[in-house]
């Protein structure tokens, strides 16, 4: 059977002063390289003279790790061809090793936006969006609307990265497509379109590869050797008491000659739902179809997919909001609330339910308030004002809880104790001015 090294040859040297790295094959004495997809610098390799010729040593383990890698995949691929590959002869075993790298091209750019359109159709709206939003970022980058997965490398991704610390924001429009606004991008997005374009290339590779059978279609693993930078953590996104009974008793604005309801009292009504009804997500309101009385049966769309349990959540629907519950009840039946009827799809309910809280959060004094406070602010007050313990607001929110996966499967859950427990946040306003 042939051996495999890998290496770099000092005479291939680039004009931008890297080399290819290659894997040579050995056969009975005769030698040709499978060139790869993988470059080295300077600050990877280690250079000596022996007898008055250069030697040049990749150093960077983790393009080593790569390269066995591959020579693994390439042993595995022969194995699978049979005895009879022992005796042939070097090129034919380079042809047969490299016929599915060579012909092999996965449109990157493509590939990412069906990953996006597979997440939609779980339902998970909010996360289909940000992988278009990176998506969207990188041909921003490219300047192209094609990308061969090939062409990225840690340098390319390096080069991703700083490109999005100088790109502006940008912001989408009613009409489709995004404009660049004035505001710089924040940290948080610097490493979150990274982190999706990571998960999309390892879901290619997971596709297309077949390590077991020698198939390795994808060779590179830029990641192993770029690091996303960790996603800044969510700050704290609640406001205080006061300001929650300020929002309550808010007066209505007049309804618009021509027009609809503002949006203004739409925001009102929903955050003070949502914050009454243990912080229910947008998206759900959207979607939610089961109501047996004065209780809400929903599976939460942004982790019913990821659970066993499909993030199944009750809700008890308390006489202080009955009346902003039928106001937004569906009459049909058909789902529990008419928002569906009002706005095509859950992400423009939201981003309506945002522009309304703009100019609440103007009045109450709180900058940029968006709707996801309601359920910050929930869990907050929940803990710190009506003494609910940090595992039962866990529960309030519907979290998952890892240490407790086996005993839910025996356990069954009573949501008594969350509706008695929200019982306790709702105790601290005074509701009169609810209509």
């Amino acid at each position: 059977m042939p051996t495999f090294k890998s290496l770099i040859l000092p005479h291939q040297k680039k004009d931008d002063g890297t080399y290819n790295v290659k894997i040579r094959v050995t056969q009975n004495g005769k030698s040709k390289y499978i060139r790869t997809q993988q470059y080295v610098s300077a600050v990877d390799i280690s250079k000596r003279k022996e007898n008055g010729k250069e030697k040049i040593k990749i150093k960077n383990q983790a393009i080593l790790d790569l390269m066995d890698e591959m020579v693994i995949g390439f042993k595995k691929k022969l194995a699978s061809a049979g005895p009879s590959a022992e005796y042939w002869n070097v090129e034919r075993i380079v042809e047969y090793l490299t016929s599915d790298i060579d012909n092999f091209r996965l449109d990157f750019i493509a590939y990412g936006r069906k990953i996006a359109d597979d997440i939609e159709k779980e339902g998970r709206l909010g996360t289909a969006k940000q992988y278009r939003i990176a998506i969207n970022a990188l041909v921003r980058f490219i300047k192209k609307d094609t990308l061969d997965i090939g062409e990225i490398t840690a340098s390319f991704m390096r080069s991703f990265e700083n490109y999005l610390k100088t790109e502006p924001s940008y912001k989408g429009r009613y009409t489709g497509g995004a404009v660049a606004t004035d505001k710089p991008k924040g940290k948080r997005a610097v490493s979150l379109y990274p982190s999706r374009i990571r998960t999309i290339h390892n879901l290619a590779k997971l596709e297309y590869n077949d390590e077991d059978l020698g198939i390795v279609r994808i060779p590179l693993s830029p990641f192993a050797k770029f690091k996303v930078a960790p996603i800044p953590k969510t700050k704290h996104r609640a406001i205080t008491i006061e300001q929650m009974q300020q929002i309550i008793d808010l007066p209505y604005k007049e309804y618009v000659r021509g027009g609809g309801e503002p949006v203004f009292n739409l925001a009102k009504d929903v955050f003070i739902l949502s914050f009454a009804l243990l912080g229910m997500n947008s998206a759900d309101f959207y979607d939610a179809s089961v109501i047996s009385g004065n209780i809400v049966t929903y599976q939460r769309v942004k982790t019913r997919t990821r659970r066993d349990d499909m993030a199944e959540m009750k809700v008890r629907i308390e006489p202080e909001i009955k009346k902003l519950f039928d106001k937004y009840a569906d009459p049909t039946g058909e789902r529990v609330f008419s928002f569906y009827c009002r706005y095509k799809n859950a992400d423009i309910f939201n981003k309506m339910l945002n522009i309304g809280l703009k100019d609440i959060g103007k009045i109450i004094e709180v900058d940029n308030l968006q709707y996801y406070h309601a359920r910050h602010t929930m869990a907050t007050l929940a803990n710190n004002k009506a003494g609910v313990d940090m595992y039962r607001v866990d529960e309030m929110l519907n979290h998952s809880d890892s240490s407790l996966k086996l005993a839910r499967i025996y356990v069954e859950r009573d949501f008594s104790v969350l509706w008695e427990a929200n019982r306790k946040v709702m105790d601290l306003f005074n509701w009169d001015n609810i209509n």
